[in-house]
């Protein structure tokens, strides 16, 4: 049992740091979950458990921060408002609530002892290495949560875990499947390729006064400028309160002397190694020769061990120390392979042992040197002494700060000034914006929700103090405010009239190049001037993009030669020809090993899938027609 508890507290340890310290999971106490929302506004329900709008909405704003925190730069918000994304997070909360219901029927509830085992190891919740109550309550607090809910979140968490684990325990590949798989994506092909360029159907493209007014009409709402708003705005944010903290030479020596054991630094080891690799599913043949080898290496450096950075460059298998001599620095505990740890750390300088086995194949290693745990000097740790101490000066600031401008700004509706004043803040300013293109922190969904009201428009009075992630506090106002309106036609003419003919260029030369595919196959030259013959693998290069990559090992090669095509990037049509498959030998067994972990993930999904519709046709769920409109 405590295994079981150790495993599920690993699994979900990290989910619990991150709603801690990014943004709040959309998650509620079991009872308010397996209840749902009994407030006015229900969309959908399952079973007997309602989802509200509400919760819809808190829902995709989780999701969105998710999406623009793992893709950065890359995120496109204009996916997030999509009515396909919002039907996607409604499907995935109507699966969670179906997979709660049913772990509650089958009596999966989690045990007190996972709770604990949970709480003590989230560095968060502790003081001075040990859980702490004040400090879990104070950090809760701090967050807008109770430990309650807290808690329950953590048993929700246990209660999916136990229903899902055994589907995604029971998924593995076939020999065959997996054997197929490599080979197809190690085989190769032997192509050269011709374009036929915009140009040649330039002269058969016409667009008319008439198509454009035709394609304006039947398109007014892609013409249509949404409502837009200029507004100013404050925002009071924990960060800064943070970094204008002074923190005096008296307080760091304080500290430093009463938490002088959390400064310690643990004991340090350098050591270099030659890997002989094996995978560790590899047959027993296979990782007897490996072992073998390492064996014979080692007998080498027993006689001269001054050999061992020569034979680590020749003979390593591991590409990143192989280089260097096989060095691979210095590591603490925990931060190796554990037979490969265990070895370093039982070993004397200079010491060469072998050949110790893990998961990568067979080890020779050599311990370089040891460096003893000390504590380190105020000197070395002033800046984490100082970062700790403005941290916790700034909780206690910048809740009173909250408190105060959250009153102010309510108190002073047609003003910003009273709070940008008492807090020290500057009166921000944005340029037009509309709700969908709103840069952040105006993309928070309740931010907008309250600044683009028809109420805050009309009233220019400020928004309520929102929280738009944790320790973020913004306040605005509509200072200015643009209606929707339609573009005329002389404004967007030019732009459909460009579209209308790039869209008939494409279609035309996709004929075109269709039908020279076609004599081809025929046996009719086209009169092409080909490329040189080259043999490709599945990874894009200059010449050939992921799509014609994709069109490539797409093409029929059951008769030789083979012909495709593509649309280019630069609106050209390219011909390819296939004029020989090559196999690969073998593959190797990294690769059969990266191939097998990508197909039990797939089946992990196909099986889970399959299990959530299974669970989720069990309940009785009805949508609202109108559940995924608004924001």
């Amino acid at each position: 049992m405590l295994e079981a508890i150790r495993k599920h507290a690993q699994g979900w340890l990290a989910k619990v740091i991150l709603a801690l310290i990014a943004i709040t999971f959309a998650l509620f106490g079991v009872d308010s979950y397996m209840k749902g929302d009994r407030s006015e506004g229900m969309i959908a329900q399952v079973g007997g458990v309602g989802i509200s709008r509400e919760e819809l909405a808190r829902e995709v704003q989780t999701q969105t921060d998710r999406m623009r925190e793992a893709l950065g730069s890359s995120f496109d918000p204009a996916v997030a408002e999509t009515a396909d994304f919002r039907k996607q997070v409604l499907d995935s909360l109507i699966e969670r609530k179906a997979l709660l219901q049913d772990a509650q029927n089958n009596k999966f509830l989690a045990p007190d002892a996972y709770l604990a085992a949970v709480l003590a190891q989230i560095p968060a919740f502790q003081q001075d290495g040990k859980f702490s109550q004040q400090r879990y309550e104070a950090v809760l607090r701090q967050n807008g949560r109770t430990p309650a809910a807290f808690e329950n979140e953590l048993r929700q968490g246990f209660m999916l875990d136990v229903v899902t684990s055994p589907v995604t325990l029971a998924a593995f590949p076939s020999n065959t499947s997996l054997m197929q798989v490599a080979r197809l994506v190690s085989q190769q092909r032997e192509i050269s390729w011709a374009d036929l360029p915009a140009s040649t159907v330039a002269s058969q493209v016409k667009v008319t006064q008439a198509d454009v007014e035709r394609d304006y009409a039947a398109h007014k709402a892609e013409f249509t400028e949404p409502e837009q708003i200029r507004a100013e705005y404050l925002v009071l944010d924990r960060a800064g309160v943070e970094a204008g903290i002074a923190v005096s030479d008296k307080a760091v020596a304080d500290y430093y002397a009463a938490n002088a054991a959390k400064f310690g630094r643990p004991e340090q080891r350098s050591a270099s190694h030659i890997l002989i690799a094996v995978d560790k599913s590899a047959d027993a043949a296979t990782r007897a020769k490996a072992k073998a080898k390492a064996t014979e290496l080692y007998r080498i450096l027993q006689k001269s061990p001054e050999r061992f950075a020569e034979l680590a460059r020749t003979e390593s298998q591991d590409p990143g120390s192989a280089a260097q001599g096989g060095s691979l620095g210095s590591f603490a505990r925990g931060m190796m392979v554990k037979p490969f740890e265990d070895a370093v750390f039982s070993m004397k300088p200079n010491e060469i042992r072998g050949p110790v086995e893990s998961d990568f194949g067979y080890h020779i290693i050599r311990l370089d040197g040891i460096q003893p745990a000390r504590t380190a000097p105020l000197n070395e740790v002033r800046a984490e002494v100082v970062d700790e101490l403005r941290k916790q000066q700034a909780q206690k600031l910048f809740a009173d700060l909250a408190d105060n401008f959250s009153n102010l700004v309510y108190e002073n509706a047609n003003s910003l000034q009273p709070a940008a004043t008492a807090a020290k803040l500057a009166i921000k300013r944005t340029d037009w914006m509309s709700a969908k293109t709103a840069p952040a922190p105006f993309n928070n969904a309740a931010l907008s929700a309250a600044l683009f009201s028809p109420e805050s428009i009309k009233s220019k009075q400020n928004t309520d103090a929102i929280e738009v992630q944790p320790g973020m506090l913004v306040a605005a106002r509509v200072v200015d405010h643009r209606p929707a309106r339609l573009r005329p036609l002389a404004e967007v003419s030019a732009a459909i009239e460009a579209r209308l003919q790039a869209g008939q260029r494409a279609k035309l030369l996709a004929q075109k190049g269709e039908a020279t595919i076609k004599a081809l196959e025929n046996g009719q030259e086209a009169g092409l001037s080909w490329s040189a013959f080259k043999v490709v693998g599945r990874q894009p290069f200059a010449e050939l993009d992921a799509a014609g990559i994709k069109a490539v090992f797409r093409a029929n090669t059951d008769k030789l030669p083979a012909y495709t095509g593509f649309v280019r990037p630069d609106g050209s049509y390219r011909i390819v020809r296939v004029s020989r498959v090559v196999e690969a030998p073998a593959p190797d067994s990294r690769l059969l090993a990266s191939i097998s972990s990508g197909l039990t993930q797939a089946q992990q999904r196909a099986d889970m899938k399959a299990m959530l519709a299974l669970i989720t046709a069990g309940q009785k769920v009805t949508i609202k027609p109108n559940a995924i409109e608004g924001r």
